[in-house]
């Protein structure tokens, strides 16, 4: 959940939000993207976070510059906002394993976990059941059992870009370019903010940053996966706008607890982007074997992380999700070629619909029709 100095600062949409992060970072303000709370009413999946004795003067320097806010939320509000209270089923499920007493009571009371309560919690090997509905119970509370899609773009097999994208010639860099154009109108349609941009090996994105930043028309929150660091990382979000970079995940299951518990620590004291895991969890079920010891260790340490951080963004590989297995994720990845965006989309509603959960679209444009479902 939003930290307990922080302000949150709730969209009519995907739009606003977006310009609203750009001024305030540009206006000095350290801020972060979290989930917005479901009650707050907003048909905006995202929220921006800043510090709480900032939260009015931000408001103030928004509204100057004509951005649309639904809500300011100082910590209290928040905290009422996204119901702090730990679930009770969640509490159950723990409580059902053995040494977990004094972790129970620390989450109950909205306590931090500490190193050695986290270490015991990613040493429950084999009962990534019950860590995985507890994770579940929490995730629905504080989201209203609402689900935020992400759909990923492979860009492996497409010409790398870095610093010389956009200078192409030929036909191919107009389809390519057009393509982008039509899979950020279709995104809009269908109301999803997250696109997620596989470079798997490669180096760079098909498209100048002007092309770039042109078709997705600030109303999407771009991120980067690669197998490795791009050498032009600081391009990417300087120029292009992306929000994250984040890198393939090989060998979880060959990480001990403490390493492990060093990551989680980090995440959750830095915040450093949208997709809460960081590099933790990977993105993509390639070469993610689910029911085999990797598959388990995803989903542990999955559920690990929506028990320390609360609110987050965490993702769901499809591999997982299409298990109807979420494991404390909220942000479900969509796989697959453009031409099947809807068909995925409806396959990831009709899934999740049958645990209790949906899929939540957002309100895109300027002021455009509400795309919620």
């Amino acid at each position: 959940m939003a930290g307990k100095s922080e302000a949150v600062l709730v969209f009519p949409s995907t739009h606003h939000m977006l310009r609203a992060e750009a001024l305030l970072k540009e206006g000095g303000f350290r801020v972060r993207l979290v989930p917005a709370p479901p009650q707050a009413g907003e048909l905006c999946t995202t929220a921006v976070a800043v510090p709480s004795q900032e939260g009015r003067k931000a408001a103030s320097l928004l509204e100057a510059r004509g951005v649309l806010l639904k809500a300011v939320l100082f910590p209290e509000e928040a905290a009422a906002a996204i119901q702090g209270r730990f679930p009770v089923e969640a509490a159950e499920e723990l409580a059902a394993l053995p040494g977990l007493g004094g972790i129970v009571e620390k989450l109950t009371r909205q306590e931090a976990l500490g190193r050695r309560d986290i270490v015991s919690l990613l040493g429950l090997e084999g009962e990534e059941g019950r860590l995985c509905r507890a994770a579940e119970a929490l995730a629905g509370g504080l989201a209203g059992r609402e689900a935020v899609p992400a759909f990923v773009l492979d860009l492996r097999g497409g010409a790398a870009g870095g610093r010389k994208a956009g200078k192409r010639q030929g036909k191919g860099q107009a389809r390519d370019l057009e393509r982008l154009r039509a899979l950020a109108a279709e995104m809009a349609s269908l109301g999803l903010a997250y696109l997620i941009l596989d470079l798997g090996g490669g180096e760079g994105v098909p498209w100048s940053a002007e092309e770039f930043q042109e078709a997705l028309r600030g109303e999407v929150v771009a991120v980067v996966h690669a197998d490795k660091l791009p050498g032009h990382a600081g391009e990417l979000v300087r120029g292009y706008g992306v929000r994250q970079v984040l890198l393939g995940r090989g060998g979880l299951r060959r990480a001990g607890p403490q390493e492990l518990t060093d990551e989680i620590l980090f995440l959750r004291d830095n915040r450093p982007g949208p997709v809460g895991s960081g590099n933790l969890v990977p993105l993509l079920s390639r070469g993610l074997e689910v029911g085999e010891e990797e598959g388990r260790a995803v989903r542990r340490v999955l559920a690990v992380l929506r028990l320390v951080l609360g609110e987050a963004f965490l993702p769901v590989p499809e591999a997982l999700w299409r298990r109807g297995e979420l494991c404390g994720g909220n942000l479900v990845i969509l796989e697959g070629v453009t031409e099947r965006l809807r068909q995925a989309l409806r396959e990831a509603e009709d899934i999740l619909s049958t645990k209790g959960w949906s899929v939540k679209r957002v309100k895109s444009g300027r002021g455009g029709s509400a795309a919620t479902r």
